[in-house]
């Protein structure tokens, strides 16, 4: 791709920042909702869960082609596309309920084209935003984002969607299609890069290249091969990558256990659950806000090896109180310390792989560490059934902090972690 649009006007971050914000809300909405219209045209428990794990399978089925395409294609197109075909379910949707048609099969591929439609968008944004602000600032332009995701999913657009849920049951699908259309309509202003050649672009192609006899024909695979070759040989990609995962599947053990230490231990109201959650997402706001001031402040790999440290001592608080106050305050930590790893880890990434690498490195990013998600909830929801929720959050923490050893071990040998000017095209 081509590198002259690597310094963009602050507007086309404003658009794309407006458009994650719309979405975001819109998202927040439809994540409130559809467990609620499950639970409402379905009767059987097991179809309701099954609706909702259809939107998570596509990461597990895309993740690898959705980056290769952000890498083959133009992303803010990419993006668009994505934005309209999740408007366009929606609203095939909510005619199917008007109608009395909305059964299993019907919400089921509902619920997966809907997941498809965000693992285009999400590989194919975080190509997008280096393109659209200056390296210097991304830490910055990414904390500002994942704060307006935080802010408009998980406590304005939640909210809302639960209330509007009660108003009619296709409400929080019109406006959560409407936030889709919103978004395309701000990210047409975008201007990104966009492949050089067409698809085949690559370090090999320039007008010396011979065509072979398959030039001009598509290489997904072999596209998919390069850029998960290209994260497993850069240690720090590959420390990166699965310290992610393994973060992941520890929040989200913890997430799904946490309901039954509220209800269980500290024996609390369901109404407790929700406050306590908002607390965890106010910390990652807050942490959104501030890591990029954190990230200069202290550098990189401390800011990084400190905020795990934070995670795994906060889940040993939880484990180790009953205390309703220290339980929301780590459970607020635990969002601040997740936001601001998640904010310097992808700003870090983005500034040291190369553009023509961005959406492929994503794809293999995100397949990881979405991936392990569900083995954490099975793994901790087992450590709970048969030693208690607090055992649970004990093992999270101490896996958290055991994983600051590689991580650390990995920043500390990479000169590139100090040193923005450098990407991996000279990586190994």
């Amino acid at each position: 791709m081509s590198t002259d649009t690597a310094v963009r006007p602050s507007s086309g971050y404003h658009r794309v920042l407006g458009a994650a914000a719309s979405s975001a809300v819109g998202d927040g909405m439809r994540f409130a909702a559809l467990p609620l219209l499950s639970t409402a045209v379905l009767d059987d428990a097991f179809q309701v869960s099954a609706v909702t794990a259809a939107t998570t399978v596509p990461w597990l089925l895309f993740a690898l082609p959705a980056g290769a395409y952000a890498d083959r294609f133009e992303r803010r197109l990419l993006m668009v596309l994505a934005d309209l075909l999740r408007a366009a379910v929606l609203v095939l949707t909510v005619l199917l309920l008007a109608a009395d048609r909305l059964t299993f099969w019907p919400l089921l591929t509902s619920a997966f084209l809907l997941g498809v439609g965000e693992v285009l968008f999400d590989c194919a944004s975080f190509a997008l935003l280096p393109s659209v602000v200056p390296k210097d600032r991304l830490e910055s332009a990414n904390g500002r984002l994942f704060a307006v995701q935080t802010v408009g999913r998980d406590l304005l657009g939640q909210v809302v969607g639960g209330v509007l849920f009660t108003v009619g049951r296709a409400v929080p699908l019109v406006i959560d299609a409407v936030s889709f259309l919103a978004s395309a309509l701000l990210l047409r202003g975008v201007r990104g890069p966009v492949p050089e050649s067409g698809p085949e672009s690559g370090p090999e192609s320039g007008p010396a290249a011979e065509p072979g006899p398959g030039a001009g024909k598509p290489r997904l695979l072999a596209d998919i091969r390069e850029g998960v070759a290209f994260v497993l040989r850069d240690p720090l990609l590959r420390a990166l990558t699965v310290s992610a995962g393994v973060i992941n599947a520890v929040y989200l053990g913890q997430i799904a256990v946490f309901v039954i230490l509220v209800r269980e231990v500290l024996e609390l109201p369901d109404a407790a659950y929700g406050a306590l959650l908002a607390a965890g997402a106010v910390g990652g706001v807050i942490g959104g806000a501030v890591a990029g001031r954190l990230s200069k402040a202290l550098g990189r790999a401390p800011a990084l090896v400190g905020n795990l440290a934070l995670m795994g001592a906060a889940g040993l608080a939880v484990a180790a109180t009953d205390r309703v106050p220290v339980v929301a305050v780590a459970y607020g930590v635990t969002g601040f310390a997740l936001m601001v790893w998640n904010v310097v880890a992808v700003s870090l990434r983005q500034t040291i792989i190369p553009d023509r690498m961005l959406g492929r490195a994503t794809g293999v990013y995100r397949l990881f560490a979405w991936g392990t998600m569900p083995l954490g909830a099975l793994v901790f929801g087992r450590v709970s059934a048969s030693a208690g929720p607090r055992a649970a959050f004990a093992l999270g923490g101490v896996v958290t902090l055991l994983t600051c050893l590689p991580i650390a071990y990995a920043l500390l040998r990479d000169s590139r972690v100090t040193d923005r000017r450098k990407t991996t095209e000279d990586a190994p």
